[in-house]
């Protein structure tokens, strides 16, 4: 699926944005894929990193485990 979203960028901001694409090969429709692909990697990771350092904590382990749940069947729901 594709979504297409609209961003609004200072000038300047956009003349650079579009040589770092030119300069990489790519579009300036990559260029912020690649960027968001890239910030959602590194807070999934980061959340990992977070769970990780709980791991010995059996009650926030148990909690993180119920939410996790929760969003999954109000996924599968439709909400």
């Amino acid at each position: 699926m594709t979504v297409k979203i609209g961003i609004s960028l200072p000038d300047a901001t956009h003349l650079r944005a579009l040589e770092h694409a030119r300069n990489a090969g790519t579009s300036l429709s990559g260029l912020v894929d690649a960027a968001l692909t890239a910030e959602l990697t590194r807070r999934e990771l980061a959340a990992h990193v977070e769970m990780l350092a709980e791991a010995d904590d059996a009650g926030r382990l148990r909690e993180r485990a119920q939410t996790r749940t929760g969003a999954l069947a109000a996924w599968k729901s439709g909400r």
